[in-house]
């Protein structure tokens, strides 16, 4: 299940503005932006989607799952902000924000690669799985967010447009692999480490969560 999109002034997008299953541009006063669609988990089954729990039993079943997926919708709120401030021509705050964006990026891949994947590899034996490939995309996403901030650089609202809709797309769909498949999988397989693991990757995540300067 995908929340449809919306465009930033409330109202619905065209067919031409939805774009990929992922991710689409949708307009704000005459400019293009991007849209964020979240993924809902264990859908269509009649009961609330898994994501949409709050009992305890959820939080023993989900834990990793449901703490490293608010950290890719923190994620995702700090690109909104971009999006804002380039739709509004903004540039010194859309820098601003973006360098925000980006170092927070980089350290949830940090703390994923330093104390998520290797205690997943660890218990499972598995090292040539789902964690190498979800390594292998951080680094194309590096190369991403590399890219998008020097196009905003160039205070060109299409060139930029271009870039962070390319990485967007790649964002999500990473997203959905690793809520849907590695951190459920995660859960399973770690459950019998939550007492240590749950606070330390909870530490490693908070450690980052400044404001932008």
């Amino acid at each position: 299940m995908i929340c449809p999109l919306q465009r930033i002034d409330g109202g619905q997008p065209s067919p031409d503005e939805l774009g990929s299953g992922f991710g689409g541009m949708v307009v704000a006063a005459g400019k293009p932006m991007l849209a964020l669609i979240l993924i809902s988990i264990n859908v269509g089954s009649g009961e609330p989607p898994e994501n949409y729990r709050t009992d305890s039993a959820r939080f023993l079943m989900y834990a990793i799952t449901d703490l490293m997926t608010q950290d890719h919708r923190s994620c995702d709120e700090l690109l909104v902000a971009v999006e804002h401030a380039v739709a509004n021509a903004d540039w010194p705050r859309a820098r601003s924000e973006f360098a925000h964006f980006h170092r927070r990026m980089l350290h949830h891949f940090g703390v994923e690669e330093a104390v998520l994947f290797p205690a997943f590899e660890q218990s499972t034996g598995i090292y040539r799985g789902p964690t190498q490939a979800m390594r292998a995309e951080h680094a194309q996403l590096r190369q991403l967010l590399a890219a998008t901030e020097s196009a905003l650089a160039g205070e060109d609202a299409d060139d930029y447009s271009g870039h962070a809709e390319t990485l967007l797309i790649m964002m999500q769909q990473h997203n959905v692999k690793e809520e849907n498949i590695l951190y459920p999988m995660c859960d399973q397989h770690l459950a019998d480490q939550f007492d240590a693991l749950l606070p330390s990757l909870q530490h490693e995540i908070a450690a980052h969560e400044d404001p932008p300067t």
